[in-house]
């Protein structure tokens, strides 16, 4: 709470005024079908749309790139979405967009990047990549020297919100010592600790010649801070710092946090032959619903048949038809007995393998899960027999307490 508190105050007293996308590249052309929006480059490879439109009426729109000085089919490269599919484009509405161009290709391969319709080779919004185009790249800054053997090479950051430090060295025998970041070129009480590589927060551990990357927490971006350090909290001493200019910062890249992507999920590609669709799990009998039901003990057998068991369910209507014959000759069954018992006399079900399935498991698994059911349906018997009775005896209880004038005895 107190991180996140000092964070929002970083960001209201020296924060940036906006936030950072990435070098613009320009506006879309509006064209056809409502198309519009902001190009950005990311990287040398990666292009954001900012508050991007289109109508998805379009019989076959998709995004191209393309080296022809306007836009057309020869000459362009299509590219897949921002789910890593190849199907038309879909509606959008204000929508931010993160695209990857091919393996081995760079924006300074290509001069223009727009929404196009193959099927009648129309240009629905377009925008040029300048030639002389400087997209955003990482950027070295200093490198940590210090007390208690603070050491390391040159320190990247890799984008807004991401610090590669290689070689990192730290005795580890301060008792607070903590990753710290915060304005101006000197650290201070006033600075934000940074979880380390594991996303931690506690003192840091011995590090010996160890390459690290650290995030940045919440919104907080390196346009937000002036300097990192190795910082005693405990006794507000600075073990080694370095200063991040501004102007070394400038251009670099903004995190993919900062774009809503995460990077496990960045356009992947779909292998060749390989369904984007996932196929619906089936339910495991510890997952099924409280009328179905689940075996206490399944014995020995592969987990994955023994979950594929699911059996059938369906009410015993001469069971039910019985039930409520039952309760037409009670007549003198007084009403509050009828409610305290209508949560036990709940419709009963049976269970009804389905045979492919249950041949499937080896002898053994099969007869204990055919006697497990066997025995069930005993206790079920005897249960319905129970009740039975109960219900007999209370009604036998009820007319001798009755007179015959039709008072209750004292």
């Amino acid at each position: 709470m107190i991180v996140s508190a000092a964070i929002l105050l970083l960001l209201a007293t020296g924060g940036t005024a906006g936030r950072h996308f990435g070098a613009q590249v320009g506006a879309l052309s509006q064209l056809q079908h409502g198309v519009r929006g902001t190009v950005y480059a990311v990287d040398s490879r990666t292009i954001f749309l900012k508050d991007f439109h289109y109508d998805g009426v379009g019989p076959a729109a998709y995004f191209y790139v393309g080296t022809s000085k306007s836009p057309s089919a020869q000459g362009g490269v299509r590219l897949r979405d921002e789910r890593g599919q190849s199907a038309p484009l879909r509606k959008y509405r204000g929508d931010g967009v993160t695209l990857s161009l091919p393996d081995g290709k760079t924006l300074k391969d290509f001069s223009w990047f727009a929404v196009w319709c193959d099927d009648y080779s129309v240009n629905f919004g377009s925008v040029e990549i300048p030639r002389g185009l400087e997209y955003p790249k990482p950027a070295k800054v200093g490198a940590l020297r210090g007390v208690h053997a603070v050491a390391s090479d040159p320190i990247v950051v890799v984008d807004a919100q991401t610090l590669l430090i290689p070689n990192f060295s730290y005795d580890g025998e301060a008792p607070d010592a903590k990753f710290w970041v915060g304005r101006g070129d000197k650290p201070s009480p006033e600075g934000i600790r940074i979880p380390d590589e594991n996303g931690k927060e506690t003192p840091l551990r011995k590090y010996d010649k160890k390459t690290i990357v650290l995030t940045l927490p919440g919104e907080l971006t390196v346009f937000d801070i002036g300097h990192f350090a190795i910082w005693c909290e405990a006794f507000t001493v600075n073990f080694g710092h370095v200063v991040l200019p501004r102007a070394t910062l400038a251009n670099v890249p903004p995190s993919l946090k900062m774009l809503g992507v995460s990077p496990q999920s960045r356009n992947k590609q779909p292998t060749t032959g390989q369904r984007t669709s996932s196929a619906r799990p089936h339910k495991s009998l510890a997952r099924l619903d409280a009328t179905t039901y689940r075996p206490s003990r399944l014995g020995a057998g592969p987990r994955d048949v023994l979950d594929a068991v699911v059996p059938h369910v369906h009410r015993r209507a001469d069971r039910s038809n019985a039930r409520d014959d039952a309760r037409s000759r009670d007549g003198s069954m007084r009403k509050d007995d009828e409610t305290e018992k209508g949560a036990a006399n709940e419709e009963k079900y049976e269970v009804e393998i389905v045979p492919q399935t249950f041949t499937l498991l080896d002898p053994v698994t099969r007869e204990l899960l055919a006697e497990h059911f066997r025995n069930e349906e005993r206790h079920r018997e005897l249960q319905r027999q129970f009740d039975e009775l109960s219900r007999r005896q209370e009604s036998e209880e009820r007319r001798f307490d009755l007179d015959p004038f039709g008072g209750s005895r004292p």
